[in-house]
């Protein structure tokens, strides 16, 4: 932040009755001066300075109406952000939960099915292996008996 002081001009003489007279100075008086103000500037510490105090002076730089819509567009944005979160959470945990509820019942279905053909495989070629290898069967010569 910008602090304000007066400073008194030694060159200016100040009369009772409220009027004021500056007197014509030398450069020379200036340069004692231009000095007292550098002693002044060297009292600021910058290495105690924080980012946040630099942004903070920085903030008289923006006009106003500027800051009010740079903050307008910045809780816009802010909002759309929220927002949009939200509903891609709704419609995340919409399409997780019809997954897990019709996909699911589904899939093991499917499952067992494939279960069930591959079973009923095995037993057709257990069988006709069975009739192949077994000799003196009637049935594998194509013989039956009544």
């Amino acid at each position: 932040m910008v602090k304000l002081t007066q400073v008194e001009d030694e060159s200016q003489i100040n009369y009772t009755d409220g009027t004021t007279t500056v007197e014509k100075v030398e450069i020379d008086t200036f340069s004692d001066s231009d000095s007292e103000y550098d002693e002044e500037e060297d009292d600021f510490d910058i290495e105690n300075e924080t980012i946040y105090d630099r942004v903070v002076a920085l903030k008289d730089i923006i006009s106003p109406q500027h800051r009010d819509q740079l903050c307008n567009l910045t809780s816009s944005l802010t909002s759309y952000f929220q927002s949009g979160l939200n509903n891609g959470g709704k419609l995340l945990w919409t399409l997780t939960s019809s997954s897990l509820l019709l996909g699911v019942p589904l899939a093991l279905a499917i499952l067992s099915e494939t279960q069930l053909q591959e079973m009923e495989n095995n037993m057709g070629l257990q069988q006709s292996a069975q009739d192949v290898l077994a000799p003196g069967s009637e049935e594998a010569f194509g013989k039956k008996q009544a």
